[in-house]
C-alpha cells in the first residue's frame, strides 16, 4: 500500500499517540475513499435480486429524481476531473502516485453505478432506497476526516498545497452531503401501484428508510390514539404479503406437499421397502413416520423470515459484547492520566453508536419475528378452518367444537408466543459461550467454577421441564373438557333451568375446575422452583467466579476494570439464562399444541368423489346403486343395499319410523357419509334444508340470499311462498333485522321457514328437504306444501326429495320411499303402496309393533352446539388470559422495574453529578413517549380483543352448518369470510406490534443517551473520578435500557390486562334471576296436589323496553285437564310456558298453581315440581343415566321402566354399556326422534302433577307421536297436561283448546265447540283436514 501511495499507509504517532490525531494521506486517499465503494459493490447483487422479486410499478420522473440523478452525474464528473488532472500531471512531467489514478477511477465508476441505481430504483417503484442512503452516509462519514485534515494542513502550512484537488474535494463533499439529504426524502408512489386504491394503506410501505429504521411512520397513529379513542377504520390495511389468503395458501401448499410425500412413503412401505422415520424436532419424542410433520410445513413456509431474523439476531448478539470491551478501555483510560483526552470522547461516542446500532437491529429483529408470529397464528387458524370444513363426521365426533376452537385460540396462540423465543435455541448458547470466552480472557480458569455451577443446575431444570410438559398435556385435557362442558351448558341453559338441574352441572364444572386448579397449583410450584433457580443462577455464578478468582491466587487482584467488565459480561450472561426457563416452558406448551394440531390435521376428510356429479342415467336426477353407507369406519353400516332412482322433476317422499335412516339417506346424497360400496350419482346443483334449521348471525335477508346477488322479484317470491311476509312485519327491522347466533331471536318455525326460503331462492336443480314441515304449525305446513313443495308450488318441475312425517301430504307426491332398518322397504306411488299389506300400510294405520330401534347414529349435523359469546367471555377472562393467571404479577413487575430504574439513576448521579443537567430533559421525553404509547396501545389491545371473538363465533357457526355450506357449494366464500375476519384482527395486532417497536426505539434512545452522557461526563471529570466509580456508573447505565423498556411495557400490560378484570367484574354484575329457594316461603310438602293452573291478568315481556308478548292473560286450567295450546308463529305459545316456569317474570298480574303464587316461592321449588318436554331435544355429552337422572335420585328399575314406556328399552339394552351409554356432544349419536324419546323418559321419571309439551313431537313420525300421546294419556292420566301442538290431531281429544293470537286469549273451549264456532281454530282444523 505504501508503494501505491508513495508514502506511509499508517503512522500510530500521527493517528493514536497524540493530542491532535489525524490519518495519513495514504490512508485517506485509499481505504477511506474506497470504503463506500466496496460497500456498494458488495451490496449490489443482493439488492438487484431483491428488486427483481419486488416490482411495485415505475415511478414517474420527478424533480427530486432529476436532482438526485444530476448530483450523481456531477459526482462522476468531479471524480473523473481528478483522474484527468492526474493524467495532466503525468503529461507535464510531475508523476503523481498511482493512488491518484486508482481512487478517482474507482470512485467515478461507483458514482456512475449509484446514478444508474437511482433510475433503476425509480423503474422498480422504490420510493426510498436503503442501499443508497447507507452509501451516501458512508461517503459523508469517510469524507469528514479529509475535510478536517485538509483545513488543518492548510492552516499549519499557511497555504493550500494542491488547490485543484483541494477544490474538487470540497465540491465532492458538498455534493455527497446534498445527495445524503435528498436521499432521505421519499419519491411519490408508483404510477400503477394498487396501493393507490387502498383507503387506508399502511404508511410503512411508503415510509423512507430512516422512518422504517426508527418506526417513525407509526407516530401519526400514536398521536391519534392519544387524542381520541381509536376505531376500526383508523387501522391500516395489511400488506398484500401479510394477508390471510396468501399466508394460508403457502402453508397449505407446504403441508399438502408433505402429505403427498408421506403417502408415497406409505405406498413404498406397503410394497416392502424400508422407510426411514422423520424426527419431529420440537416433540422430542419417538420418530413418528406414520404422520407427516406439521412442524416441517411451518419451517418451509416461514424459512425466509426465520433466516433474515437469524442474521439480525447474530449481529445484535455480537454487538452486545462490544460495550463491555469499550467499558474496559474507558476504565483503563480513566486509570491513565497521560492518555489523550480524545480517546475518552471517542470511546463515549463509540458506546453511543454501538448502542444505537444495537437498538436499530434489535427492534428490526423483534418487528420481523413478532410479525412472523402473527402470520404463524394466522396461517394455523386458516389451515384448521379449512380442515374443519372437510373432516368426516367420525372425526367431528372425536373433536368437539370447543376442542377445535381451542386449537384455534389456545394452540395457535402458543406458536405466536413461541416466535420471539425461537432463536434463543441457538442464540442463548452463543451468548453464553461468548460471555464465558470474554470472562476467561478477563478472569482466567476461575470462570470454570461458575460454568460448573450452571452445568450442575441443568439436570434439575431438565427434570422440572419434563414434569411441566406432562402437566401441560393434562391441563389441556382439563381445559378442553371444561370449555366443552361450558359450551354445552350455555347452549342448553334453557333446559337446565327448566329442569332445575343447575346444581348438578355446577358441581361438574367445579369438579373439573378444581382438578385444573390443583394442576395449575402444581405447575406454579414447579415454575417457581424453575424461575427461582434461574434468577439465582447469574448471581451465584458471579459470586462463585469472583470468589474463586480472588482465593486461588494472591496475585489475583480484583481491580475496577476486572470487576465491572466482569459484571457487565455477567449481566449479558444473565439475559439468556433468565430467558431459558421461559423458552423451555414455551417449547413444552408448543410441542403439546403441535401434537394436537397435527393430530387434527391428519384426520380423515370427506371424499369429494363419493358422489358422482358428471355421469348419470339419462332422465334421472338421483341414482343410488347397491349403496352401503356408514357414519364411521368403525361403526356398522347405517344404510345398506340401497337401490334408488329418482326421475328428474319428481317429488319423492321418504318415510319411516324414528331411527330408520331417513336423514342419513339425505346425508348420503350430500356426500356427508362414508361410502362402503356402490355408486351415488346426483345431477345438477343442490339446495338442502336440514331437519334443524341452520341460521347465520347476520341479517334475515343475508340468510336467505346466502351469498347470491339480490334479485328483488325472486327474493319477494321466495318470502311469499315460505309465508315470511307476516313475520317481516313483526320483526323490528324487517328483512334487515340482525338474527342472533343460532337464530336466537326467531321462533323454531321462523327459523325453518328462513332455511326453506334460502333453498327456494337458490333455484337449484335438486332440493333435499329433511322434514322441514315438522317445526311449523299445521296450517303453515299446508301453505308451504301447496306454495313451495307440492305439485303447484314454486319448486314444481324441480327434483324434490322430502323427508316427512306428515301423512296428509303423501297422496300428492309422485312416489314414496319407505325405509326400515336402514334399507328400502318399499317404493311406489301412494295408491300402489296402500294396496299392499306391508310396512307402509301398517305405518299409515298406526298398528305397527314396537320395532327394535338399533343405534343408527344418524348425524343431523346440527347437533354440534355453537359456542356463544358467553363462552368466549369465559375463555377470554378465565382460560386464555394467561396475563392474569400464568405470568408473574404485572403490578409487582412495574414496581420492580421502577425501583431498578431509580437505583440506576441515583448511582449515575452520585458518580457524575453533572448528569443531572441531562437527566431532566431525558425524563420529560421518556414520560411523554410513555403517555403516547400507553394510551394508543390500550386502544389497540381493545380493538384486538373486540375483533378476536367474531373469528371464533364464525368458526363455531361454520362447523355447525358445514353440511349446508358444502351442499350449497359455498366453502370458498366461507373461507374468504373467515380470512377477512382474521385479517381484521391482524390489522390491530400489526399496529400493536408496531407500537411496541416505536416505543422500543424511543425508550432505547433515552437509555443510549444515558449511557453516552454517563461515559461523556466520566471523561470530562476524569481528574476527580476513580476508575471504580466510572465502572460502577457506566455498567449500571448499560442496564438501564432494558429496565426502562420493561417498565413502560409492564405499565401498558397492567392497563391492558385490567380490561379482563373489568370484563369479569361487569359480567359478575349482570342481573341474576330470582333465588332458587326462598326459605321463608316454601310450598307445602306434596305441592301441587291438584295441578290447577291459573293466570290472573298476566302480562310479560322479554326484557324492559320491549313490547309485551303476553297481554292481560286470564284463564284457569283445572287439575287433571288436558289443554292444547295453538296459534300462529309468534302468538306467544312458548312464551306462556316460559312464564309458567318463571324463565320470564311477570310485567303485571300473577300465576297461581293450587292457589300458590309462583312469584312468592323459589325457582327450584317451582321448576322441580313441573315437567316439560321441550321443543328442541337437548342432550349433554355424558352417560344416558346422567342425561335422565343427573342427581341420582331414581333407582335403576325406575329408569328402565321409564325407558320401556318411552320405547327406548330395546335400543338401550342392545348397547354394551347399557345405561352408561355415552351420548356425544348434543346427543349427535342419536337421531332427533330418539333424543325426543329420551326427553319423554325424563318426564316419565319425574312424573309431576303438571306436564308441559312444547311442540315435543314435531320431529318424530306419526306412529311414534301417537304412541307418545297414548303414553301421556295413560301415565299422566291424573296430571294437568298443557300441550303446544303443531299437529292438531294430537289434541282433538283434549279437554279444552286455548287459541292464542298476538299474546291474548282468542278462543278457549273444547275442540268440538271451537269447530262449531267456526273461528280461528276451525280454520286451522280445516287446513289440517280435521274439519
Amino acid at each position: 500500500m505504501d508503494a501505491l501511495c508513495g508514502s506511509k499507509f499508517w503512522d500510530s504517532n500521527l493517528s493514536v499517540h497524540t493530542n491532535n490525531p489525524d490519518l495519513t494521506l495514504c490512508f485517506q486517499n485509499s481505504l477511506l475513499a474506497w470504503a463506500p465503494c466496496i460497500y456498494l459493490w458488495a451490496a449490489l447483487p443482493c439488492y438487484l435480486l431483491y428488486l427483481q422479486h419486488h416490482d411495485r410499478g415505475y415511478i414517474v420522473l420527478s424533480q427530486l429524481s432529476r436532482l438526485k440523478t444530476a448530483l450523481g452525474v456531477l459526482l462522476w464528473c468531479v471524480s473523473w476531473a481528478d483522474l484527468f488532472y492526474s493524467f495532466h500531471g503525468l503529461a507535464h512531467g510531475w508523476a503523481p502516485a498511482p493512488i491518484f489514478f486508482v481512487t478517482p477511477l474507482v470512485v467515478g465508476i461507483t458514482m456512475l453505478l449509484a446514478t444508474l441505481l437511482i433510475q433503476y430504483d425509480r423503474l422498480r417503484g422504490v420510493q426510498s432506497s436503503w442501499v443508497l442512503i447507507i452509501f451516501w452516509f458512508l461517503c459523508v462519514v469517510c469524507a469528514i476526516v479529509p475535510f478536517r485534515s485538509k483545513i488543518l494542513s492548510a492552516m499549519a502550512k499557511g497555504k493550500i498545497s494542491d488547490s485543484f484537488r483541494f477544490t474538487t474535494f470540497y465540491i465532492y463533499f458538498a455534493l455527497v452531503l446534498f445527495a445524503l439529504i435528498l436521499s432521505c426524502f421519499r419519491e411519490k408512489p408508483p404510477f400503477f401501484s394498487p396501493k393507490n386504491v387502498n383507503p387506508n394503506p399502511c404508511p410503512e410501505l411508503s415510509a423512507g428508510f430512516l422512518s422504517r429504521l426508527s418506526f417513525w411512520w407509526f407516530t401519526k397513529m400514536a398521536i391519534l390514539g392519544y387524542r381520541r379513542p381509536l376505531e376500526e377504520q383508523d387501522l391500516w390495511s395489511l400488506k398484500e404479503e401479510d394477508c390471510s389468503q396468501k399466508v394460508v395458501r403457502r402453508l397449505l401448499e407446504a403441508w399438502k406437499k408433505l402429505q403427498k410425500q408421506d403417502a408415497g412413503r406409505k405406498a413404498a412401505a406397503a410394497s416392502g421397502k424400508r422407510v426411514s422415520g422423520e424426527d419431529e424436532v420440537l416433540l422430542g419424542g419417538q420418530p413418528r413416520p406414520q404422520q407427516p410433520s406439521f412442524l416441517w410445513a411451518l419451517l418451509a413456509t416461514f424459512c425466509s423470515s426465520i433466516l433474515i431474523s437469524m442474521c439480525l439476531k447474530v449481529i445484535q448478539d455480537l454487538l452486545s459484547f462490544v460495550n463491555p470491551q469499550l467499558l474496559s478501555i474507558l476504565i483503563r483510560f480513566i486509570s491513565n492520566p497521560m492518555a489523550p483526552t480524545w480517546w475518552g470522547f471517542l470511546v463515549a461516542g463509540l458506546m453511543f453508536v454501538c448502542s444505537m446500532m444495537q437498538t436499530v437491529i434489535l427492534q428490526q429483529y423483534f418487528h420481523l419475528i413478532f410479525v412472523m408470529g402473527v402470520k404463524l397464528r394466522m396461517a394455523i387458524i386458516g389451515v384448521i378452518y379449512r380442515k374443519a370444513l372437510v373432516i368426516t363426521n367420525s372425526a367431528k365426533r372425536e373433536s368437539s367444537v370447543g376442542e377445535i376452537i381451542n386449537l384455534m385460540s389456545v394452540d395457535a396462540q402458543r406458536f405466536m408466543d413461541l416466535a420471539p423465543f425461537l432463536h434463543l435455541l441457538w442464540s442463548a448458547p452463543l451468548q453464553i459461550i461468548l460471555a464465558i470466552y470474554f470472562l476467561w480472557q478477563n478472569l482466567g480458569p476461575s470462570i470454570l467454577a461458575g460454568v460448573a455451577l450452571m452445568v450442575l443446575l441443568i439436570p434439575l431444570n431438565g427434570a422440572v421441564a419434563m414434569k411441566m410438559r406432562a402437566f401441560q398435556v393434562e391441563q389441556m385435557k382439563f381445559k378442553d373438557s371444561r370449555i366443552k362442558l361450558m359450551s354445552e351448558i350455555l347452549a342448553g341453559i334453557k333446559v337446565l333451568k327448566l329442569y332445575a338441574w343447575e346444581p348438578s352441572f355446577s358441581e361438574k364444572v367445579e369438579g373439573i375446575r378444581e382438578d385444573e386448579l390443583q394442576l395449575l397449583r402444581k405447575s406454579a410450584y414447579l415454575q417457581a422452583i424453575s424461575t427461582f433457580t434461574w434468577v439465582c443462577t447469574p448471581f451465584l455464578v458471579t459470586l462463585t467466579t469472583l470468589g474463586v478468582y480472588v482465593s486461588v491466587d494472591q496475585n489475583n487482584v480484583l481491580d475496577a476494570e476486572k470487576a465491572f467488565v466482569s459484571v457487565s459480561l455477567f449481566n449479558i450472561l444473565k439475559i439468556p439464562l433468565n430467558m431459558l426457563p421461559q423458552l423451555i416452558s414455551n417449547l413444552i406448551q408448543t410441542s403439546v399444541s403441535l401434537k394436537r394440531i397435527q393430530h387434527f390435521l391428519n384426520q380423515d376428510e370427506l371424499d369429494p368423489q363419493c358422489v358422482e356429479r358428471k355421469t348419470i342415467t339419462p332422465g334421472y336426477a338421483v341414482t343410488i346403486h347397491n349403496g352401503t353407507f356408514t357414519w364411521a369406519q368403525n361403526l356398522p353400516p347405517t344404510l345398506h343395499s340401497l337401490d334408488i332412482q329418482v326421475p328428474k322433476g319428481a317429488l319423492v317422499a321418504v318415510v319411516g319410523p324414528v331411527g330408520c335412516g331417513k336423514s342419513s339417506l339425505v346425508s348420503a346424497l350430500l356426500g356427508e357419509m362414508e361410502k362402503l360400496e356402490g355408486t351415488v350419482c346426483v345431477k345438477g346443483s343442490v339446495a338442502y334444508v336440514p331437519q334443524q334449521a341452520w341460521i347465520q348471525n347476520c341479517t334475515l335477508q343475508e340468510n336467505v340470499l346466502f351469498g347470491r346477488a339480490l334479485d328483488p322479484t325472486r327474493y319477494q317470491r321466495a318470502l311469499e311462498a315460505c309465508a315470511m311476509l307476516a313475520d317481516l312485519e313483526m320483526l323490528p327491522g324487517g328483512d334487515q333485522t340482525e338474527i342472533g347466533e343460532k337464530g336466537i331471536n326467531l321462533s323454531g318455525g321462523q327459523r325453518q321457514r328462513v332455511s326453506l326460503a334460502r333453498a327456494v331462492y337458490s333455484e337449484a336443480d335438486l332440493f333435499l328437504l329433511d322434514d322441514p314441515l315438522s317445526a311449523v304449525d299445521s296450517h303453515v305446513a299446508k301453505h308451504i306444501f301447496d306454495r313451495v313443495i307440492g305439485p303447484e308450488g314454486v319448486l314444481a318441475g324441480k327434483t324434490r326429495v322430502l323427508v316427512t312425517h306428515s301423512i296428509s301430504f303423501l297422496p300428492q307426491v309422485d312416489f314414496i320411499i319407505v325405509l326400515a332398518d336402514g334399507q328400502v322397504s318399499e317404493v311406489g306411488s301412494y295408491p300402489a303402496l296402500l294396496q299392499h299389506s306391508d310396512s307402509f300400510a301398517n305405518f299409515l294405520c298406526n298398528c305397527g309393533r314396537d320395532e327394535d330401534k338399533e343405534s343408527l347414529k344418524e348425524d343431523n349435523r346440527t347437533a354440534l352446539e355453537d359456542t356463544e359469546d358467553e363462552v368466549l367471555l369465559t375463555e377470554d377472562t378465565l382460560s386464555n388470559h394467561t396475563d392474569l393467571t400464568d405470568n408473574e404479577p404485572v403490578m409487582y413487575e412495574v414496581q420492580k422495574q421502577f425501583m431498578s430504574s431509580l437505583a440506576t439513576l441515583v448511582v449515575i448521579v452520585a458518580s457524575t453529578p453533572l448528569f443531572t443537567v441531562v437527566a431532566l430533559p431525558l425524563a420529560v421525553f421518556y414520560v411523554l413517549m410513555q403517555r403516547f404509547y400507553v394510551a394508543t396501545s390500550r386502544q389497540l389491545k381493545r380493538l384486538e380483543s373486540i375483533s378476536r371473538s367474531p373469528i371464533y363465533s364464525h368458526f363455531s357457526e361454520m362447523v355447525t352448518g358445514s353440511s349446508v355450506i358444502r351442499a350449497y357449494g359455498r366453502s370458498q366464500d366461507f373461507k374468504a369470510i373467515s380470512d377477512a375476519k382474521v385479517d381484521t384482527n391482524q390489522r390491530s395486532c400489526y399496529a400493536y406490534i408496531a407500537s411496541n417497536r416505536w416505543l422500543g426505539v424511543q425508550v432505547d434512545f433515552v437509555g443510549n443517551c444515558v449511557v453516552f452522557f454517563a461515559a461523556l461526563f466520566a471523561v470530562i471529570g476524569r481528574n476527580s473520578l476513580s476508575p471504580g466509580l466510572v465502572g460502577l456508573s457506566v455498567s449500571y447505565a448499560l442496564q438501564i435500557t432494558l429496565t426502562l423498556n420493561w417498565m413502560v411495557r409492564m405499565m401498558s400490560d397492567l392497563e391492558s390486562n385490567i380490561v379482563a378484570v373489568e370484563r369479569v367484574k361487569e359480567y359478575s354484575k349482570t342481573e341474576t334471576e330470582a333465588p332458587w329457594v326462598v326459605e321463608g316461603s316454601r310450598p307445602p310438602a306434596g305441592w301441587p296436589l291438584q295441578g290447577e293452573v291459573e293466570f290472573r291478568n298476566y302480562s310479560a315481556r322479554y326484557r324492559p323496553g320491549l313490547e309485551l308478548v303476553l297481554r292481560n292473560l286470564s284463564l284457569r286450567v283445572r287439575g287433571g285437564e288436558k289443554v292444547g295450546i295453538v296459534g300462529r308463529t309468534g302468538a306467544g305459545k312458548s312464551s306462556m310456558t316460559l312464564c309458567l316456569f318463571r324463565i320470564l317474570e311477570a310485567a303485571e298480574g300473577e300465576i297461581r298453581i293450587d292457589g300458590v303464587n309462583v312469584a312468592d316461592i323459589g325457582l327450584h321449588d317451582l321448576r322441580s315440581q313441573l315437567t316439560i318436554i321441550p321443543q328442541d331435544p337437548i342432550l349433554f355429552s355424558a352417560s344416558l343415566r346422567m342425561n335422565l337422572d343427573p342427581f341420582g335420585r331414581y333407582s335403576e328399575e325406575d329408569i328402565w321402566r321409564a325407558l320401556e314406556l318411552s320405547h327406548l328399552h330395546t335400543f338401550v339394552s342392545s348397547q354394551p354399556a347399557g345405561l352408561d351409554f355415552q351420548c356425544s356432544e348434543g346427543g349427535e349419536n342419536l337421531s332427533v326422534g330418539q333424543r325426543q324419546l329420551v326427553c319423554l323418559a325424563r318426564a316419565l321419571l319425574r312424573k309431576s302433577r303438571i306436564l308441559v309439551l312444547d311442540e315435543a313431537t314435531a320431529a318424530i313420525d306419526l306412529e311414534t307421536d301417537n304412541f307418545i300421546q297414548a303414553i301421556i294419556r295413560t301415565e299422566f292420566e291424573s296430571c294437568t297436561v298443557l300441550t303446544i301442538a303443531h299437529r292438531l290431531n294430537t289434541i282433538m281429544d283434549y279437554t279444552r283448546v286455548l287459541v292464542l293470537d298476538k299474546g291474548t286469549v282468542a278462543e278457549f273451549d273444547s275442540p268440538a265447540n271451537l269447530i262449531a264456532a267456526r273461528g280461528i281454530f276451525y280454520g286451522m282444523a280445516r287446513d289440517a283436514g280435521l274439519a
